[in-house]
């Protein structure tokens, strides 16, 4: 973990790089999207489709954004720092760190849209999900 974070790793791999050796930029989003649904299923305590099914609830991205500060190269080690940023009725953002050798490599904020798992309708943040998000946030500000 850093700052008490929750925190997963990835290796770059070389089919992720242009003919340069530099990660493609799409690829930062799928880094970041993994990245959420790792946290998620660390939140939930169980399989993710499962955890999220039970609830009756979907979490597709409503925006995504980043800052980047260094590039990525086949087999750098990136370290992913995940934390809550903000809690809404609807919608809630992560921010993502990747890091390289504790060297800031890029900034991104995640949010997630809550909606119906059958229906794909906004709904509100269920109550487990939200319970969650919030110990979370209240046990890294400690």
């Amino acid at each position: 973990m850093t700052d008490g974070r929750w925190e997963t790793r990835r290796r770059v791999r070389w089919g992720e790089c242009d003919p340069a050796g530099v990660v493609y930029t799409p690829r930062f989003a799928e880094y970041v999207a993994d990245a959420f649904h790792e946290y998620l299923e660390y939140l939930l305590g169980a399989p993710l489709q499962r955890s999220l099914e039970a609830l009756d609830v979907s979490t597709p991205c409503k925006a995504l954004r980043f800052v980047f500060h260094h590039a990525l190269h086949p087999d750098d080690e990136l370290a992913l720092a995940v934390g809550v940023a903000a809690i809404r009725t609807r919608t809630f953002d992560l921010a993502i760190e990747g890091r390289l050798a504790g060297e800031l490599a890029f900034e991104a904020v995640f949010t997630a849209i809550c909606v119906h798992h059958t229906v794909r309708k906004s709904r509100e943040i269920p109550p487990r999900l939200r319970e969650r998000l919030e110990w979370d946030r209240a046990r890294v500000s400690r």
